[in-house]
């Protein structure tokens, strides 16, 4: 009678019914978890991918552009060199192209193994690569408007102006490969978060990465028309820099891992704590790329009309990227417990 009373309850007209089992239960859970908005959400992923890299190719382009066209004046021989900056600039828009056609082909409107957390899953990934690749762009256009202006002044700026442009492009890259975009896990809105969090620190420590790169990159411009022979060497803030967004890949790789479906027990709790991982890796490598960049411009212009400097703007470079190193660590923390 015990075990009857427990499958059994009244429903509104008093009469008995079974309760539901469950596998019912969990089937009712699968059905609300298809695939209503998970193409929406799939649909701003491509957006997202193909928007925003182009933006930042385009604004890459014509930041470019304009230095080409000032430096050409003067030197027309170096249009040719000086070109590269515009072709990196487009390259980042074919990121964004081939992760938008990726993510099209795999959203299925109305089919039974497309659900919303496939959803959620490539919207992440879109945003992922189109901010990546808008960092990108601006950093390559900044770099590359300083950077052919002081090549026509003095071309052995050139090499130090391609390791800028390479540090620069591979921003973009950072975004392909943040995320296996074949997720095909059923999933409630909590895994929203834990997607949001490994995008966040991607996105936020590669924005960081690039204003880093760009910056340092015009001062780094400035000196080496007066003192090429230091161009290597006053490039260490640049690499700093990229370094920050390598901070934001270990950690978006880490929570991309441990998000899965609510039906497997991702709860709440869970998505929270991914989140507020992902937002501190990458708030903090935001700042600390802000940090290198303006210590970078100042310190490689003191350097080149003081060698002795270089010790102390190094000094402050690592203490610039240690606040990125604490915000992986936390982030790991989070994620990890």
């Amino acid at each position: 009678m015990v075990g009857e009373a427990e499958l059994e309850r009244p429903d509104n007209t008093g009469l008995m019914m079974s309760a539901p089992t469950p596998q019912q239960i969990t089937d009712d859970i699968m059905k609300s978890e298809q695939a209503m908005y998970g193409p929406f959400f799939g649909s701003l992923g491509v957006s997202a991918a193909m928007m925003f890299t182009a933006a930042g190719s385009a604004y890459g382009t014509c930041k470019s552009g304009t230095g080409i066209s000032s430096m050409a004046v003067a030197r027309p021989d170096l249009v040719m060199k000086a070109i590269i900056p515009v072709v990196m600039a487009g390259i980042v828009a074919i990121y964004g192209l081939v992760v938008a056609v990726i993510i099209s082909g795999r959203i299925a409107p109305g089919g039974k193994e497309y659900t919303i957390n496939m959803g959620f899953s490539q919207f992440a990934g879109g945003l992922v690569c189109g901010l990546c690749g808008l960092g990108a762009g601006y950093a390559i256009g900044i770099a590359g408007d300083a950077g052919v202006r002081a090549l026509s002044q003095q071309p052995r700026f050139f090499v130090g102006m391609i390791l800028i442009l390479i540090f620069a492009e591979v921003l973009g890259l950072y975004a392909k490969m943040s995320y296996d975009l074949a997720t095909a896990e059923s999933a409630a809105y909590s895994p929203f978060f834990g997607y949001m969090g490994a995008a966040s620190a991607q996105i936020f420590t590669v924005l960081g990465a690039a204003y880093g790169t760009a910056k340092s990159a015009v001062g780094i411009s400035s000196m080496g028309v007066m003192r090429p022979e230091l161009i290597m060497k006053s490039v260490i803030p640049v690499i700093m820099a990229g370094i920050i967004g390598i901070y934001g890949l270990v950690v978006a790789m880490v929570l991309r891992g441990k998000v899965t479906a609510a039906s497997a027990g991702y709860t709440l709790d869970k998505g929270f704590a991914h989140l507020a991982a992902g937002l501190t890796c990458g708030l903090c490598g935001l700042g600390a790329g802000y940090a290198i960049g303006i210590v970078g411009d100042a310190g490689v212009r003191g350097t080149a009309q003081q060698p002795r400097l270089f010790v102390g703007m190094i000094l402050i470079l690592i203490f610039s990227e240690v606040l990125g190193l604490y915000g992986m660590i936390v982030a790991l923390i989070l994620g990890t417990s």
